[in-house]
């Protein structure tokens, strides 16, 4: 994984609010609660949801429920179009400026997290050195899948970091690989990082037990409603355009609830409607598992912990445990004070567990430097777990990982025990 010093921006910046959290959490509500209190206007950062129609298959938040609130970037995509990242980044940006002019503040809410670099300066130029034959063709193959495993090869790292579609960003990386002889994860890790907007990643989670049920329970609302319909209506284009089942991974042939029923809505042998609704929900429910992996792996390294979380685990308390502690946050945001709430309840703590906090947080100097060495847990790398600053520390001992790391290591030599005193016994 590539590491970063994160620059923040001075306070005095345009603001922009960012709500991240998995399908079914509540990013949604949340968003209108906060562009109503604040200011703001809501721009979708979901890949789906850019796409026309199918308004409860791509969960598109009711326009009754918007409460009057503007949402940019959404719905307005052909099923023809495939939508990249450059494209979102290109409209993105623009609707930023736009709800900054109108002196109100931006608000990125959607599933789609890879989305959110296009909030983030990157720029490495490329270099001098002549293409040879060989690297020439690759980068002008128009091979998507060539491209980019090409540059899994020569730069695994930088390769993570993109969806295998989003060619054009794949084929510059390759590019100022072939033209400076140097990778670009190791050119970008030399960089100072900076976002291009003061901005306040707030993060909506929910433990998976509770998600699971609300996720499973969300599905059958949705063909209940209409949703049977939206998939209906995709596959007569489907069907009218020849499109094969390869072309489901990618544009919006995406959505999960098509190509799960498409082997139902083509009759094949043995396969039932209750089939479908079940991969639909599996499949939503493993979406919602790769999102949370995304946000902890990629999104918080890159803001250096940089983000508030608000536990949804239970609706009945919403109000209390999400609505209060979001408009404290974001309102010392805007009004330029110093955020007193902690980056995570304490039963969501362990979210952060090895994740280097920001100098945002209040810490003293020497406690920042003080390096903490955990003997029973590991790292991504393997390597003994390392926190950084006596808070980091205590968050981590608290943790979940670290509590089940000790009971195992308890039963590991309890067991190691009974078989040597089994043993001994045997041989008697």
């Amino acid at each position: 994984m590539i590491r970063k010093t994160i620059q923040r921006i001075m306070p005095t910046a345009k603001k922009v609010i960012v709500i991240a959290g998995t399908t079914g959490v509540g990013k949604s509500q949340l968003s209108i609660q906060l562009a109503t209190k604040f200011n703001g206007e809501i721009i979708n950062s979901d890949s789906m949801q850019v796409y026309k129609d199918i308004p409860i298959i791509s969960n598109k938040h009711p326009i009754g429920e918007r409460e009057g609130i503007p949402h940019h970037v959404i719905n307005h995509i052909d099923w023809t179009d495939e939508y990249y990242l450059h494209k979102f980044e290109e409209e993105c940006l623009q609707t930023i400026e736009e709800i900054h002019s109108r002196g109100k503040i931006p608000i990125i809410v959607g599933g789609t997290h890879y989305y959110l670099q296009a909030l983030f300066n990157k720029k490495v130029e490329t270099g001098s050195r002549e293409l040879a034959k060989k690297e020439s063709e690759i980068l002008n193959s128009n091979d998507p899948n060539l491209i980019y495993q090409t540059l899994m090869v020569v730069d695994p790292d930088i390769a993570k970091k993109y969806h295998p579609h989003d060619t054009r960003r794949v084929q510059r990386m390759l590019e100022i690989y072939y033209t400076t002889g140097k990778k670009p994860s190791e050119m970008y890790n030399d960089q100072q990082l900076t976002l291009r907007y003061n901005t306040l990643f707030l993060w909506l989670y929910s433990d998976p037990i509770p998600l699971d049920k609300r996720l499973d329970d969300r599905v059958d609302a949705m063909l209940e409603s209409g949703g049977m319909d939206e998939i209906n209506q995709l596959y007569s284009y489907y069907k009218e355009n020849n499109f094969k089942p390869e072309q489901c991974e990618n544009g919006v042939w995406q959505v999960i609830g098509f190509k799960e029923f498409l082997p139902w809505l083509e009759k094949s042998s043995g396969v039932t409607l209750e089939e479908c609704v079940d991969k639909m929900k599996i499949r939503t429910r493993q979406y919602a598992k790769k999102q949370v992996k995304w946000i902890r792996k990629m999104l918080i390294p890159d803001i250096n912990g940089d983000i508030y979380i608000l536990n949804a685990s239970d609706l009945d308390k919403w109000q209390n445990i999400v609505s209060k502690r979001a408009n404290s946050i974001a309102e010392e945001f805007v009004n330029d004070t110093t955020i007193i709430e902690e980056r995570a309840p304490v039963e969501l703590s362990h979210l952060l567990d090895g994740i280097e906090m920001s100098t945002k947080v209040k810490q003293n100097k020497t406690e920042a430097c003080e390096q903490f060495i955990c003997e029973i847990c590991c790292d991504q790398q393997g390597e003994k777990l390392r926190a950084i600053g006596t808070k980091n520390w205590e968050i981590h001992l608290k943790s979940r990982r670290h509590k089940r790391n000790l009971t195992r290591g308890v039963k590991k030599a309890q067991y190691e025990k009974w078989k040597a005193q089994n043993k001994s016994s045997t041989r008697v």
